[in-house]
């Protein structure tokens, strides 16, 4: 749980949070206006972003995920459910990130092994996601939880697992050189000019 609030206290990894939250609303924004159930949600390609960005950046881009949905919200569906919204692209993210780093240890090559693994974990972050969602938009009486939440699972399952393995295979060793990788197994490196 620490980890979710450190990167609040550096420089570098709220310019991640930023960067992602304005990836994800940018992305999400040209959608509003083709919706799937009108009000609560839209074809989401931009979908492949939490999954994929939270196994480069870790908790930061839980973080930048739930705000840039909740900044595209604003562009045509902004509701109390927004709040539900903000919690579920944020465990969207943070599944994604927190179960890559359980099953993947070695190097990552994107082999058969590892693809399988990563639409397995688009898989889960989506079911995570589409369960708070889902039944947030039920408990707010704005649409049933049978309607909403095959909706917002198979649109994520499928955006976040075709294009994920597309974009991971060419954004993975490029972000690894860079430095901002998240790699839990050691403790992130922070300078004083980070804080």
């Amino acid at each position: 749980m620490k980890e979710l609030f450190d990167v609040w206290g550096h420089t570098r990894q709220i310019v991640i949070i930023a960067l992602t939250a304005a990836i994800y609303a940018g992305m999400l924004i040209p959608f509003k206006a083709i919706p799937i159930v009108p009000g609560l949600t839209e074809l989401r390609p931009a979908n492949v972003i939490p999954v994929l960005f939270g196994i480069l950046f870790g908790p930061a881009a839980a973080w930048g995920s739930a705000i840039g949905n909740l900044i595209a919200d604003f562009f045509g569906t902004l509701s109390p459910a927004s709040a539900f919204g903000f919690v579920g692209n944020f465990f969207f993210s943070y599944t994604a990130c927190k179960l890559w780093h359980i099953f993947i240890k070695d190097a990552v090559t994107m082999n058969f092994r590892q693809t399988g693994i990563f639409i397995l974990i688009s898989i889960a972050a989506s079911l995570v996601c589409a369960l708070v969602v889902g039944f947030g938009v039920q408990i707010l009486g704005m649409a049933p939880f049978k309607v909403l939440f095959p909706i917002i699972f198979i649109n994520n399952s499928l955006m976040s697992s075709i294009l994920g393995i597309i974009l991971i295979k060419l954004l993975y060793k490029r972000i690894e050189r860079t430095g901002l990788l998240y790699t839990p197994h050691r403790a992130p490196v922070f300078h004083d000019y980070d804080r």
